[in-house]
C-alpha cells in the first residue's frame, strides 16, 4: 500500500522540483545590455552652385533649300534642235552656259527683213530731206524709228533661241527635250541656284528670346552648326543666322529662324557638299544669360523648387526658372554661390530631414 502511494507521488515531486530549479535559473540570469538602433540617414548627391553666365544652345532641324529657285520659260516658239550634255535633272550648270537651242531659221529671216526695212526707211528719209517738205520728213523719220524698233525685236527673238543659265545652278527638273516643239511662255526647266542655300529652322515661342540673328556692328553673324549623317559618318557645316520670318505658322504656332550657307557645293570651303533637300540638325548659338545656374532637370521639384542641404538637413527653396531644356534647367534667382542643390530623387523628402552628403 505504501509503495503505491510512493509511485503516484513521485512524478509530481519530480515536476515540482524541475519548476523550482527553472525559476531559480531565470532569477539568477544576468540581464543582457540593451542597444538602441540609430535611424538610417539617407545619403544624397549634391551640386555646389557657382552662378555665372550661362550660354544658351537651341536645338532645331530643317531641310536645305536653294535661296534662288526659278522656272525658266521660253520667250520664243520653235523646235528644240540641240541640248547640252549637262542638260539633265540634277545636273550642275555654270552661269552663261548654253543649255539648249531652238531652231533659229525663222528669226534669222526676220532679222534680215527688219534690216532691209531700216535701210529702206533711211533712203526714204534722205529723199524727202532733199525737197525740204517738213511733214514728209517727220513721217520718214517715224518710219526709220519704227523699222529700227522692229529690228531690235527681231534680234532679241533670235538671241532668245539660245537658252543660257542665268546663274550657277542645279537643274531641279526639265520639261522639254531634244526634238520637242515649244511655245513662247512654255516652261523649259527649273533651276536651283548654288551660290547660297538656306534652312528654315522652327522655333517655339519660348526659344525666340534666346536666339540672335542678323549682322552685328563688328560685321560678324550669329552662328549655327548644321550636322547630317551619311551612314556612320557625320558631316557638319557652319551657317549664319540671318533673320526670323515675320509670320507665325498658323497650324503649328512656331516661328522660323533662317540660316544661310554660301557656296554650299564648294568643297574648298566645306568638307562636304551641303546638298539641296538634305535634312540637317541644327545647334543654334543663343545668348548668354548673366548670373544664372544650370542644373539637371531631375533636380527640379513641383512648384519650381529645389532642395538644398543646410547644416546636414534638406531645405526646400523656391527658384525662378528662366529656361527649360530636355535635360537641364537654368535658374535665374533663388540660389546663391556655394548652395548645395540635391540631385538625388529620394522616395520621401521633407523640410528639415537629416541627410548625409555623398562624397
Amino acid at each position: 500500500m505504501q509503495n503505491k502511494w510512493i509511485q503516484r507521488l513521485l512524478p509530481i515531486i519530480v515536476l515540482a522540483a524541475a519548476v523550482i530549479v527553472a525559476q531559480m535559473m531565470i532569477k539568477s540570469r544576468s540581464e543582457l545590455p540593451r542597444h538602441e538602433t540609430a535611424p538610417d540617414v539617407p545619403v544624397v548627391e549634391v551640386m555646389v552652385v557657382e552662378p555665372g553666365p550661362v550660354d544658351v544652345t537651341v536645338q532645331s532641324r530643317g531641310i536645305v533649300a536653294a535661296r534662288t529657285n526659278i522656272e525658266l520659260v521660253s520667250e520664243v516658239s520653235g523646235k528644240v534642235i540641240w541640248v547640252a550634255p549637262e542638260f539633265l535633272a540634277g545636273g550642275a550648270v555654270s552661269a552663261g552656259a548654253t543649255l539648249l537651242r531652238i531652231d533659229p531659221i525663222d528669226y534669222e529671216v526676220a532679222v534680215s527683213v527688219a534690216k532691209a526695212a531700216v535701210a529702206s526707211a533711211k533712203l526714204s528719209l534722205a529723199e524727202v530731206q532733199v525737197v525740204l517738205m517738213r511733214a514728209a520728213i517727220e513721217e520718214a523719220q517715224a518710219q526709220v524709228q519704227a523699222s529700227q524698233d522692229r529690228l531690235r525685236q527681231a534680234e532679241s527673238d533670235l538671241a532668245n533661241t539660245e537658252i543660257v543659265a542665268p546663274f550657277d545652278a542645279i537643274i531641279d527638273s526639265k520639261m522639254v527635250d531634244l526634238g520637242q516643239y515649244v511655245q513662247a511662255g512654255a516652261p523649259l526647266m527649273r533651276l536651283l541656284g548654288t551660290s547660297s542655300v538656306e534652312i528654315r529652322l522652327p522655333l517655339l515661342a519660348s526659344d525666340v528670346p534666346f536666339v540672335r540673328y542678323g549682322e552685328s556692328a563688328d560685321g560678324t553673324w550669329p552662328q549655327a552648326t548644321l550636322t547630317a549623317r551619311f551612314g556612320n559618318v557625320e558631316r557638319s557645316w557652319q551657317a549664319r543666322l540671318v533673320r526670323i520670318e515675320q509670320r507665325v505658322d498658323e497650324e503649328t504656332r512656331v516661328f522660323y529662324l533662317v540660316a544661310e550657307v554660301d557656296a554650299p557645293y564648294d568643297t574648298n570651303r566645306h568638307p562636304w557638299p551641303l546638298s539641296v533637300g538634305l535634312f540637317v540638325e541644327a545647334q543654334i548659338e543663343g545668348i548668354a544669360i548673366p548670373m544664372a545656374t544650370r542644373i539637371p532637370r531631375s533636380a527640379l521639384h513641383d512648384g519650381d523648387s529645389v532642395y538644398v542641404v543646410e547644416a546636414g538637413k534638406v531645405q526646400r527653396r523656391e527658384v525662378t526658372v528662366v529656361r527649360k531644356e530636355q535635360d537641364s534647367i537654368t535658374i535665374g534667382e533663388g540660389l546663391s554661390r556655394g548652395d548645395q542643390v540635391v540631385l538625388s530623387r529620394l522616395e520621401f523628402m521633407v523640410d528639415g530631414m537629416p541627410v548625409t552628403v555623398g562624397q
